[in-house]
């Protein structure tokens, strides 16, 4: 009679053991599967915002307290950031001036030449919006299309 009982006993305890197992299990892999869908998702948007810097952008205005203040030869003056982190910037005159580019790890900070930080206000597929504090002259904003 004990061996039944035994037999009994130790059949309910191992699938006891088995159906938990199975939910522990499954329960881990929920969470594995959606901490790496996280991981990823964080990922995407820092590349997604370097993408978005990445063309030919048109300078529309360049303004300190709302007054345009661009120079005849910055009108419509071309910075090309290529994906390579290497940039362009073309004006009127003729004049070249080429470089490095970064965004910080956040995408607030656009940085060119390892020097040169300006504040990324907007950053969109049609609009580039960046500012910069200048020692005497104040906050330099730049709008390009």
């Amino acid at each position: 009679m004990f061996e039944i009982f035994s037999f009994y006993l130790h059949s309910y305890l191992i699938s006891f053991k088995t159906f938990y197992m199975k939910k522990i299990n499954y329960v881990f892999f929920t969470l594995f599967v959606a901490f790496i869908g996280l991981f990823f998702t964080s990922c995407e948007k820092e590349q997604t915002e370097t993408n978005m810097i990445v063309r030919n952008w048109i300078l529309e205005s360049k303004t300190i307290a709302g007054i345009d203040v661009a120079t005849d030869c910055e009108k419509s003056a071309k910075w090309n950031f290529k994906t390579d982190g290497t940039y362009a910037i073309y004006d009127s005159c003729d004049e070249t001036k080429t470089g490095v580019w970064s965004l910080n790890n956040d995408a607030t900070t656009l940085i060119l030449d390892d020097l040169t930080a300006y504040k990324v206000l907007e950053n969109s597929l049609l609009v580039l919006v960046i500012e910069m504090q200048v020692a005497d002259i104040g906050l330099v904003k730049w709008s390009f299309k």
